[in-house]
């Protein structure tokens, strides 16, 4: 059974990866968008601020229903363990099991709304240049995506060096959630600085 599991786990990596690879092929011709200037004329301006506001509402809600579903997914695994201590061990397995599948779906439902709301609404931010996407703030991102590769090999780097010295994987990840905040800040400074420099 568990060899079983492991070959299905293997399908949909391999799925999963295969739809990431061909997907990204498409994006990857707006991804420009992220860091260049997008000028609309005051018509289309218009018409992607109408379907902006249209689509509010359908934002609001998906966001409930993953926000809902990331906090309830824990309730299959909380409600499998009131029901241990009256099973043997191969029943415990199996319910458990079951009970972590169940989770397990309901995070990657929640997960996908999250992405895939996100994704809409970042477009239409995109298109206006609002929010994160104005044209300070794509300057910035440009400028730091130059260092990119760097600034993340420099963290695996210091993360594996830590690692592997000090034998402390179990506190080394917090490497990578200060990396993460690190590397917003960095993005952060290019921004107020292209904002410097505009005003002058």
């Amino acid at each position: 059974m568990t060899a079983l599991g492991v070959i299905i786990l293997l399908i949909i990596v391999a799925t999963g990866a295969a739809f990431f690879i061909a997907s990204n092929r498409y994006i990857k011709i707006y991804e420009k968008l992220e860091y260049e200037n997008c000028t609309l004329d005051e018509e289309t301006t218009k018409q992607v601020e109408a379907e902006k506001e249209q689509y509010a509402s359908t934002y609001t809600a998906m966001m409930i229903t993953a926000t809902v579903l990331c906090i309830i997914s824990a309730i299959p695994i909380l409600c499998g363990t009131f029901f241990t201590q009256h099973l043997s061990g191969n029943q415990i397995d199996s319910l458990m099991t079951g009970s972590v599948a169940i989770t397990l779906i309901l995070i990657a439902i929640g997960v996908f709304f999250f992405v895939k709301t996100n994704t809409i609404e970042d477009g239409y931010d995109i298109l206006l240049q609002v929010k994160d996407y104005t044209p300070q703030n794509k300057l910035g991102r440009k400028k730091m995506r130059k260092y990119a590769t760097i600034y993340w090999l420099i963290m695996t780097a210091i993360y594996l060096g830590y690692s592997f010295s000090t034998e402390n994987w179990e506190h080394s990840w917090i490497v990578w959630p200060i990396s993460g905040i690190t590397y917003g800040i960095l993005e952060k400074i290019f921004s107020m600085k292209s904002d410097e420099v505009a005003s002058d």
